[in-house]
């Protein structure tokens, strides 16, 4: 293939432009930064070191997007946002709701056993206003670049089609939250399912950031 078709074949699929082995590379080891993290946490009973933790491994994910060729070249990939400002509201109003106006939560975990091996250790004060504003800021940011936008262009690059993406994506998201009851793995790959559509139908991560953010919100708050 010559420099030229490379060129638009890259256009074409912008997947094509950076080897998938590189990719694949970049998306393990940025999904598994947060583990030691999500291990010690497990241990920690006090606020503060429990939310250090927690940033310390975010930033890490980050840390190994920007580090690495394939994670620059990732975040470089333009989020154009493909439809309108009140189909984007729409999305994001429709997955906040699924989350917070249905027995979606106590449904499931009706039918699924409560064994979650580590809990959210609300904090008070500074620490909690913090948390509540810039720690899910940064919650939310990290988990849709790595398992929404990097996630995306991995299976991408590896021909995977549109459905395939949806699952395989979402089972490695409610995957990564095994810390949780299995209740709440179930959720997140049920979230994981919507936030991959809404990202492939928007063409932008900020609309399935917001939304993931503002669960996040009303759930701790």
């Amino acid at each position: 293939m010559t420099d030229i078709e490379a060129a638009l074949a890259g256009r074409k699929n912008p997947a094509a432009a950076m080897p998938r082995q590189a990719l694949l590379s970049c998306f393990i080891l940025a999904a598994l930064a947060m583990l030691p993290t999500q291990v010690y946490r497990l241990g920690a009973d006090q606020a503060l070191p429990w939310l250090l933790a927690d940033y310390a491994g975010r930033l890490m994910a980050i840390g190994v997007l920007l580090a690495l060729p394939a994670g620059r070249w990732c975040l470089r990939r333009k989020d154009d946002l493909k439809v309108g400002t009140l189909e984007a509201g729409a999305w994001v109003l429709g997955i906040v709701l699924l989350f917070h106006a249905t027995p979606l939560d106590a449904m499931l975990a009706s039918y699924f056993p409560q064994s979650p091996l580590g809990s959210y250790p609300s904090p008070k004060g500074l620490l909690y206003a913090f948390d509540i504003t810039l720690g899910l800021a940064l919650v939310a940011l990290h988990e849709e670049l790595v398992f929404r936008k990097l996630a995306d262009h991995v299976m991408r690059a590896f021909g995977w089609g549109f459905w395939r993406i949806i699952i395989v994506s979402a089972i490695l998201f409610g995957l990564y939250h095994w810390w949780r009851a299995p209740a709440g793995m179930l959720a997140a790959a049920i979230y994981g399912v919507l936030a991959m559509i809404c990202y492939r139908r928007t063409g932008s991560l900020w609309p399935i950031g917001f939304a993931h953010y503002v669960i996040d919100y009303f759930y701790f708050a």
